[in-house]
């Protein structure tokens, strides 16, 4: 899908923002004493913590650090930006007006006091204090796109248009500035100037952002015009990653309920160019920076669930599972975003190693929205994670009964259900699984790799598995799997030099692949390579793997060495 921002480029803004004063730097503390010693080991304390990736605790010991030195420009704005990263915004202007005393030219600090201003309706002190920010890392994104903002709200909407399409100039910025100039327009009372500036967008995309189809249907039904919402909606329903968004919209729409629409005013505007900018800098991997963003987006507007399910995915990528949960579970149910945001508290849930409750959870869930399959993958997937074959092929049989007409994209569930069927020793279903996944997406290399692979292993079907493998490598020539699934057919076809080049070729893609390398054990041998080939099968042993009849076989031939090439015990 199409991105609002351009990658690359905003991770280094990231660091600009934040490097001003980074939270792992050691700051000189200002006294001395007994009571700075307690300062310092709180500061070391949130230095572990920050680590830990526990920015709640990082900040309250930042905090005590701060007590005992209060004018130390680094400590102070240490705690501006955990406590923002933490949601903590009320009763931050006192320290955003230290910092910005103490430290002039702080991007945090002259960003937080802006948006407060304008919270407070002070457009005029809004502009002002962003005007006097210096336009360097990440604020040559953010200060343009939010003055045009506050200017529009001091009602000049001319001088606002104009400096969005400054920004359009800027390499990569095209995109983000024409969908903040249509929601601008919209705001200033032009919603016919609004709609074609989006329409012109859309037509420029193959595949146009979720928001950009949310904003330009907002305007579509605020205009009256439902039959030409109803239709984008349906048009963008394939190109969605997640269609079950649209279609809630399109329930709405059927029942004649208004739009919630992303900007009604300024403040949501500022809200949602924030949220663009966290969006793209979680995209470049730039977390603490987008969680700053995200935060004060949902500060500025509280009541859209889309900012918090993003600070829910933020939180997901710093690990911090229950908070992620918690800032899920404040998604309401009847929100177009209510499922993406309960699928991702199932995924939580195992990521803490809970998988019993993930599962009840993804259960509790498939119960909930009968409509649904992907809830009982979920489902499948962590029942074959902990190897109960049987069960989860069942619930990969319970997902498929709600798919009336499979179509390409449900390739993927016949290819889980045959791995689950594989396992449990059902070859002749799980081949058909395999079949069926090709038919519905022919060439899917993962496809061709594991049934071949699969014959390879039971010295079936040889030259066509051969010929399937092939086709994989060549669309993936880089997948140590796949190349060793071609170095392993070729041993079985007693082409050991070959193998020989295809299994060292894997090693080098796949070096702590266990299996990989008993595969590149066995054609060694078969080549009179017999140190080596003992080399590569110790080497199995200190990977430490969990298949215990790879491990019996190894042993075996470490002791006894390789006879029949066509025979084999792992």
């Amino acid at each position: 899908m199409t991105r609002l921002l351009p990658p690359a480029r905003l991770a280094r803004l990231a660091c600009a923002l934040l490097l001003g004063g980074t939270v792992l730097g050691n700051p000189a503390l200002a006294r001395t004493g007994d009571s700075m010693s307690a300062a310092y080991g709180s500061y070391l304390a949130g230095q572990h913590a920050y680590r830990e990736a526990d920015l709640a605790a990082a900040a309250d010991y930042m905090i005590q650090a701060l007590a005992a030195d209060p004018d130390n420009p680094t400590l102070l704005r240490r705690v501006l930006v955990l406590q923002i990263a933490e949601g903590r915004l009320d009763s931050l202007d006192s320290l955003a007006r230290r910092v910005a005393n103490l430290a002039p030219g702080d991007p945090v600090a002259a960003l937080y006091l802006s948006l407060e201003m304008a919270r407070q309706g002070d457009f005029q002190g809004a502009v002002a204090q962003l005007q006097a920010q210096p336009p360097r890392g990440l604020m040559q994104l953010t200060r343009p796109l939010l003055l045009a903002w506050m200017l529009q709200g001091k009602g000049d909407t001319e001088a606002a248009l104009k400096l969005l399409g400054d920004i359009r100039q800027e390499d990569g910025l095209s995109l983000l500035a024409n969908f903040h100039r249509g929601l601008l327009q919209m705001v200033a009372g032009q919603p016919q100037e609004a709609a074609a500036t989006l329409e012109t967008l859309m037509n420029g995309l193959e595949t146009p952002p979720l928001r950009l189809v949310m904003a330009l249907g907002w305007i579509y039904e605020s205009q009256g015009q439902a039959d030409k919402a109803r239709a984008l909606y349906a048009s963008a329903r394939g190109d969605q990653a997640d269609g079950r968004i649209i279609d809630r919209w399109i329930d709405r729409l059927n029942q004649g309920q208004a739009p919630r629409p992303l900007a009604s005013d300024v403040l949501h505007g500022l809200a949602e160019a924030l949220y663009d900018i966290a969006t793209g800098l979680r995209n470049d991997r730039a977390t603490e920076a987008a969680l700053i963003h995200a935060r004060l987006a949902l500060h500025l507007d509280p009541g859209h669930p889309s900012k918090a399910l993003l600070i829910g995915d933020l939180l997901q990528d710093q690990r911090r599972w229950d908070e992620a949960i918690a800032a899920f579970r404040k998604v309401p149910q009847d929100s177009p975003y209510s499922w993406n945001a309960a699928m991702a508290i199932g995924e939580s849930l195992n990521a803490m190693k809970r998988r019993d409750e993930a599962i009840a959870h993804f259960r509790s869930l498939s119960q909930q929205n009968k409509d649904r399959h992907e809830a009982l993958v979920r489902v499948g997937d962590l029942l074959r994670g902990a190897e109960k074959y049987i069960e989860a092929a069942e619930a990969y049989d319970a997902a498929m009964a709600r798919i009336d007409s499979p179509e390409g994209a449900n390739w993927t569930l016949y290819y889980v259900r045959g791995i689950a069927h594989e396992r449990a020793k059902q070859w002749d279903k799980a081949e058909q699984d395999f079949q069926k996944a090709l038919e519905l997406q022919p060439e899917q290399p993962l496809v061709l790799n594991y049934l071949a692979y699969s014959w390879t292993d039971q010295g079936i079907r040889l030259d066509e598995a051969h010929e399937m493998i092939e086709r994989a490598v060549t669309q993936r020539p880089t997948d140590g799997y796949i190349v060793d699934s071609l170095g392993w057919i070729l041993y079985r076809k007693g082409r050991f030099e070959d193998a020989v080049r295809q299994l060292e070729r894997a090693i080098e893609l796949q070096p702590n692949d266990p299996v990989i390398n008993d595969h590149l054990g066995d054609a060694y041998w078969q080549v009179g390579r017999k140190l080596e080939a003992q080399f590569q099968w110790q080497r199995v042993l200190t990977l430490k793997p969990e298949d215990k009849s790879l491990i019996e076989s190894v042993e075996k031939k470490l002791k006894d060495g390789l006879s029949d090439p066509a025979k084999r015990d792992g």
